[in-house]
């Protein structure tokens, strides 16, 4: 049995004396700050500390880059800048163009306050002002607070000039052709240095061999061989093919046949939408191997397998159940039998947009682009929800992140509606283990565990699944105690004996990086010095324990990784550069 070791580190606050400069006003993506500077970002005033980049946006949230404190006197007005006269340019031989003529509102960033409708210019284009954008909410078309408009008023029409006879036709000289460029020769780097060129434009190239020979070093281990084997997926064509008793069938979906048949299927969710069907649930086990599998260390592969279904049906019910407690006496089916009622969240459809489910803001929003005019709402059984659920299950499911992306129907109306359910059952969330390896035992609970009041049992799957709401209250939550009833039913029913499990999640603190669900399996920027590089940066990034855009367990996403925090291209083996995107 593996058993992962606890994760920990230590966060060093640094602390500004009473008499510090005033604050640096704030301009995400521009704004470059040392530790112990003192910004300011919208009304509130924060310490730089661990080297926040420009993109380190100031937030109580976000305590390893700041440190709130007061803006007391701290705050400076915005600098105008000098005025310089005017140059009185030469008269033009030909009337210049007019300029547009607009009714918009000129955006002076930290100034200029509107109201929701407003019409505003900024960078020669317009926006109109929604949810109530503050004054430094600078308009980009990619905002929450922004949309793209068209400006009010329109351009001058130029005076028609009379028409001008053309001269007879030239034959235009041959041009030769461009210059290729010969390919890069890298210097010659002594062993275990970087190849690091400047490309003379304020970048650098790297070689993408040396990146790839890094991930591969950094990823050849046990962890990853462990979770490398827990998502792997089955191809589409093996999955559409699974139909109920087929001989042909993967072993995992046949070993759920013996625990759940169909005809218990039909008993548990009777019902169920009509989308829900038992195969498309035998299809979506097929999809992930893991689910159900044959242990070979001794642990008992039944036994785990009946856990893992009762765990999943247990939280299937209270996600999508109809929750009709009249139902019992008016239809004979008691609550804990109305899941899989509901099909899509409620009170959405795809023909409306949900605004909450359509923001796509801070690296989330970058790595998994909201599709225009689509909602991300809850789907399926798992009422999978967000966009960075479904780019992360597209890219399970076929290896692209926009095809979920740009269709989330599919998850409500195709048999991704249960495949969704096992994604988020199998996968880490660091600093979350996955429900698979609370409920198979690969997940042991440290010190730091314990200490949060995490231990294994059923319970963990709720803080997983919903902790922020459900869980730490001192008394179980009505929708936790819920998911503790219908789990109690489920493995009554199929002869499960959960003695001694601890169910409820009354006591229990959200993971932390310290816990040994912690897996570093995400990459983020290595802050460190390496004194061979320009700047002294480290052109690395590092394995962390919680969740960030680049995931180790993606092929290529260590270079991308260094692309994005190092201003770098890469060249391929015969030092030519490589296009963005391939």
């Amino acid at each position: 049995m593996l058993k992962l070791t606890p994760l920990s580190f230590t966060l060093t606050t640094l602390f500004l004396s009473s008499a510090a400069c005033a604050a640096i006003g704030w301009e995400p993506g521009s704004t470059k700050v040392t530790n112990g500077d003192v910004v300011s970002y919208q009304g509130a005033c924060y310490i730089a500390q661990n080297n926040p980049g420009t993109w380190e946006t100031p937030s109580a949230s976000s305590p390893w880059f700041w440190s709130e404190t007061t803006c007391d006197d701290k705050t400076q007005p915005p600098v105008e800048p000098p005025v310089t006269p005017p140059v009185t340019p030469e008269p033009p031989v030909t009337p210049p163009v007019q300029p547009p003529v607009t009714g918009a509102i000129d955006w002076v960033p930290g100034q200029t306050k509107v109201s929701n409708g407003d019409i505003v210019m900024f960078n020669g284009q317009c926006f109109e002002a929604q949810n109530n954008p503050g004054v430094w909410e600078s308009p980009t078309a990619s905002s929450w607070f922004w949309k793209a408009a068209t400006c009010p008023g329109g351009p001058v029409e130029p005076p028609v000039e009379p028409p001008v006879e053309p001269e007879p036709p030239v034959k235009p000289p041959v041009e030769p052709e461009p210059p290729v460029d010969p390919p890069i020769v890298p210097p010659v780097t002594p062993p275990g240095q970087l190849t690091i060129i400047d490309d003379g434009n304020g970048g650098f190239l790297m070689s993408r061999a040396e990146l790839a020979a890094i991930e591969a070093s950094l990823t050849s281990t046990d962890l990853f061989a462990l979770v490398r084997s827990d998502i792997e997926t089955a191809d589409n064509a093996i999955v559409e093919a699974v139909k109920p008793n087929l001989s042909t069938n993967p072993a995992n979906v046949q070993r759920v046949e013996t625990i759940v048949d169909e005809v218990t299927w039909n008993y548990l969710f009777p019902i169920r939408n009509e989308a829900y069907t038992y195969t498309r649930f035998l299809q979506a086990i097929a999809k992930f191997p893991a689910f159900c599998r044959t242990y070979t260390d001794g642990r008992n592969s039944d036994d785990i397998c009946k856990r893992s279904l009762a765990t999943m049906f247990a939280h299937f019910i209270q996600e999508t159940g109809a929750n009709a407690p009249n139902w019992e006496a008016s239809k004979g089916v008691p609550v804990w039998r109305q899941g899989l009622w509901y099909l899509r969240e409620m009170g959405n459809t795809e023909t409306t947009q949900n605004g909450a489910y359509s923001a796509c803001g801070s690296w989330q929003g970058e790595a998994w682009p909201c599709a225009p005019g689509k909602s991300y709402f809850g789907r399926g059984s798992k009422q999978l929800s967000w966009n960075y659920n479904y780019g992360a299950f597209s890219e399970a499911m076929f290896g692209d992140k926009n095809v979920l992306l740009e269709n989330p129907a599919l998850v409500a109306d195709t048999w991704l509606n249960l495949a969704s359910a096992v994604f988020f059952y199998v996968y880490p969330q660091p600093p979350k283990p996955s429900m698979l390896h609370v409920i198979d035992g690969t997940w042991q609970p440290n010190a730091a565990d314990k200490a949060a009041g995490l231990d294994l049992g059923f319970g963990a799957t709720i803080q997983i699944i919903n902790g922020a709401f459900e869980c730490g209250k001192g008394a179980e939550d009505y929708r936790a105690q819920n998911r503790i009833n219908y789990y109690t039913r489920i493995a009554e029913l199929l002869a499960l004996d959960i003695t001694g499990e601890k169910l409820g999640c009354a006591d229990m603190k959200p993971f932390n990086t310290n816990g040994s669900g912690a897996l570093e399996i995400t990459w983020d920027k290595d802050w460190g010095y390496d004194g061979n590089n320009p700047g002294g940066s480290k052109f690395a990034c590092k394995l962390v324990p919680y969740q960030y855009a680049y995931s180790a367990l993606r092929p290529g996403d260590y270079e991308e990784c260094v692309k994005h925090f190092f201003n770098v291209k890469t060249f391929d083996e015969n030092g030519k550069v490589i296009p963005d995107g391939q």
